[in-house]
C-alpha cells in the first residue's frame, strides 16, 4: 500500500510567474563567497577556542561547537555546489564541491548521482527506484533514530547506516560496491567511485600520519572526525526534511517539510529548511529560497515554526511507523492554486 505510484509525469508544480522564477534562479559568485567567508570566520574562531582549551574540560564544549559548525555548514555547501547553485561560476562550484565532499565524508562521484536519484524519486521505496538518500528511513528501532542526534551517534549506529558514510568509502576503496552505488551510479562511472574513494582513504591516512608526526590527535579530531561528533545540528535540521511523511507520492508538499529555523541554524543549514521549495525547483539558489517561499506560500502547507514544532509531529510518527509501516503524516495541502 503506497501513497502514490512511480509515474513521474505528474509531479506537482505550483503556479509561478516565469519572470519571477527566472529572477529567483539567478546565481551569484558574490553571495557564495560572502557565505564561505562568514563560515570560515566561525570555523576559525571555534577552532582556535578548541586548540587553546586542548587538555582541559573546556575542550569538550569547544570541540562540539567547532564540530557542529564544521559539519553542518560543510554539508550544506557541498549540497548546494552539487546543484551548481552556490556560485555563478561552474568551476567554483566544482572546486568547492570536491573539497567539501572530502571534508564531509561524502564521496563526490557517488553523491553526485545518488542525489540526482533522490530528487527524481524522493522517498520512493520501490526496488528499482529506491531512494537510498532519504534522510528518514522508517525505523524498526526508534531508539536508534534518537541516538543519531547524539555526538558519536553515527558510530553507535554504524551497522544501520546505509548511505554516504566513511565506512562505505572504505568499502568502495577495496572494490566492494554498495547497493546505492549499483542503483544510482551509471556503470561507466563506478570506476570513478572506486578511484575517488581511494583518494579519500589516502588523504585520511596522510592526516593520521601527520598526527603521529606532530604527536597530537588534533588534526584527526578537527579534520576527519567532525562528521561523527559534530552531527547534532545537521541531524536536527536534516531529519525535518522528510521524517514521518508520505512515501511514493508525486507531491513534495506531502513528502517534504519546510521549517522556519532560527538565524544561526538557517545560516549553518544554508536555508535548506525551505525544503519543499528546494525540491520543487532545485535550481533556485539557497540564498533565494526564503524569497521563493513567500512567492508560493499560499500554495504550500503551513510551515513548521521551528524545530520543536516540527518534532512534535516527527517523534510520534517515528514510533507509530515502527509498529505500522504504512503509517505516515497526512499533510493538509491547499486544494487549489
Amino acid at each position: 500500500m503506497f501513497a502514490g505510484d512511480v509515474n513521474l509525469n505528474t509531479w506537482y508544480k505550483p503556479e509561478v510567474d516565469k519572470k519571477t522564477l527566472k529572477e529567483l534562479s539567478k546565481r551569484s559568485d558574490a553571495k557564495g563567497t560572502i557565505d564561505i567567508f562568514l563560515f570560515l570566520l566561525a570555523l576559525v574562531a571555534s577552532g582556535y577556542l578548541s586548540i587553546i582549551t586542548w587538555g582541559s574540560w573546556l575542550f569538550i564544549p569547544s570541540i562540539l561547537l567547532y564540530g557542529n559548525i564544521f559539519y553542518c555548514k560543510i554539508i550544506s555547501i557541498q549540497h548546494e555546489t552539487n546543484h551548481e547553485t552556490y556560485f555563478k561560476s561552474r568551476k567554483l562550484n566544482k572546486l568547492i564541491y570536491e573539497i567539501t565532499s572530502f571534508l564531509g565524508g561524502f564521496e563526490s562521484v557517488r553523491w553526485k548521482w545518488s542525489h540526482f536519484h533522490h530528487h527524481t524519486y524522493t522517498i520512493f521505496t520501490h526496488e528499482e527506484v529506491y531512494d537510498y538518500e532519504n534522510n528518514s528511513p522508517r525505523p524498526t528501532e526508534p531508539i536508534r533514530f534518537l541516538l543519531n542526534f547524539l555526538p558519536l551517534g553515527p558510530i553507535i549506529n554504524i551497522q544501520k547506516v546505509r548511505h554516504f558514510t566513511h565506512f562505505e568509502i572504505i568499502k568502495h576503496a577495496l572494490g566492494m560496491i554498495s547497493n546505492v552505488a549499483k542503483i544510482t551510479v551509471p556503470k561507466n562511472e563506478i570506476k570513478k567511485v572506486v578511484n575517488m574513494s581511494r583518494v579519500y582513504l589516502l588523504l585520511w591516512l596522510t592526516i593520521i600520519a601527520i598526527s603521529f608526526y606532530l604527536n597530537s590527535w588534533l588534526p584527526v579530531i578537527m579534520i576527519i572526525l567532525p562528521p561523527f561528533y559534530g552531527n547534532t545540528i545537521l541531524m536536527i535540521c536534516g531529519m525535518t526534511q522528510h521524517a514521518g511523511l508520505a512515501d511514493n507520492v508525486k507531491d513534495h508538499r506531502k513528502s517534504t517539510r519546510t521549517v522556519i529555523l532560527n538565524p544561526f541554524f538557517s545560516f549553518l543549514y544554508s536555508n535548506m529548511e525551505y525544503h519543499i521549495e528546494h525540491h520543487i525547483f532545485p535550481k533556485i539558489p539557497c540564498h533565494n529560497l526564503k524569497k521563493f517561499h513567500k512567492v508560493i506560500k499560499k500554495q504550500m502547507p503551513n510551515p513548521k515554526k521551528g524545530v520543536i514544532d516540527a518534532y512534535k509531529d516527527i517523534i510520534p510518527a517515528i514510533f507509530k511507523q515502527a509498529k505500522d509501516k504504512n503509517y505516515f503524516i497526512d499533510v493538509e495541502v491547499p486544494t487549489t492554486n
